[in-house]
């Protein structure tokens, strides 16, 4: 039977894959403010879906490093988008395409 939400694993094997992450996760976060925003739910989601598509399209190391990236910044954004409310009494963000407003 086919998985129809992607289980995105977050996997480092040591410090190179880590900071490999953390590498990938700041690209991948600016190239996509744009076009999906950033530190919102939506944008959240968006990138949790697509951080285990990519890990199954990309296969392998790479894959596991590409996941785990869009994974991390998708709960980062989900978090961000439910937190910044909550904390401090105000919608999310803005136009969903800038860094929330701490």
């Amino acid at each position: 039977m086919v998985d129809l939400v992607p289980k995105a694993k977050i996997e480092s094997n040591g410090i190179i894959d880590a900071l490999t992450i953390g590498v990938v996760k700041a690209v991948e976060e600016r190239a996509l403010m744009p076009y999906i925003g950033n530190g919102g739910t939506t944008s959240g989601v968006i990138k949790l879906v697509a951080g285990g598509v990519m890990q199954g399209m990309i296969g392998g190391k790479m894959g596991k490093v590409v996941g785990s990236a869009f994974t991390i910044d998708g709960v980062e954004d989900i978090a961000n988008g439910l937190v910044v409310p909550i904390l401090y009494g105000q919608k999310e963000g803005n136009s969903g395409t800038q860094e929330a407003n701490w």
